[in-house]
């Protein structure tokens, strides 16, 4: 083997697989929204670059209440998210009354551990929630359904969980890997006529 062949080989790695890898995960969103990315593209968004994305974001949505967020993603569809997080400041940020009962039940900062799987396929998608804590106590049942309709309803009011959802954007399906997600877009999708 010559040795600017062998030198080529060593650089590999530190190319891109995509021209979309060079991107910041905001941009490969917004082409995916625009619908312009080509049919049967893979988009991969990295553990960091979603963890990064999910802190930036969480900043400008909830405002305040909620801070040191991360992501874990693991193989099988699974992902693990924690935060430190003041229930009542994140209401009171959205303008909303929590009450006194309610305000002194929730008020101060908990770490919250949500451990959910996603499955999709077919242009469709699942959530469904396998654990949640709130300060190490797990959390079921009605209260979980209170909690889901107080706090992630009013952010997302177009969140599904426990059943099938429209993923959108011509998305044929999420693949979860451990530390990365891979959008693939569906192969018989035509590009806008803006392309």
């Amino acid at each position: 083997m010559t040795r600017p062949f062998f030198l080529l080989l060593l650089a590999l790695p530190l190319f891109p697989a995509s021209k979309y890898d060079r991107l910041s995960t905001q941009e490969k969103l917004d082409l995916i929204e625009a619908e312009k990315i080509p049919p049967g593209t893979k988009l991969d968004f990295t553990e960091k670059e979603m963890n990064t994305f999910v802190s930036e974001k969480a900043k400008v949505k909830v405002k305040q209440g909620i801070r040191d967020t991360n992501l874990i993603i693991e193989a099988g569809g699974r992902v693990t998210g924690t935060a430190l997080v003041d229930l009542a400041k994140m209401r009171q940020a959205q303008g909303a009354d929590l009450g006194w009962l309610m305000s002194w039940i929730l008020e101060g900062e908990r770490p919250i551990k949500v451990i959910g799987k996603l499955s999709s396929s077919n242009g469709s998608g699942r959530v469904d929630l396998e654990r949640v804590e709130i300060g190490g106590v797990a959390i079921k049942g009605r209260a979980l359904e209170m909690l889901i309709r107080t706090f992630v309803t009013p952010l997302y009011p177009q969140a599904k969980i426990g059943q099938s959802f429209e993923l959108g954007y011509n998305m044929e399906r999420i693949e979860l890997e451990p530390r990365l997600a891979r959008v693939v877009i569906n192969t018989t999708h035509r590009l806008n006529a803006a392309d």
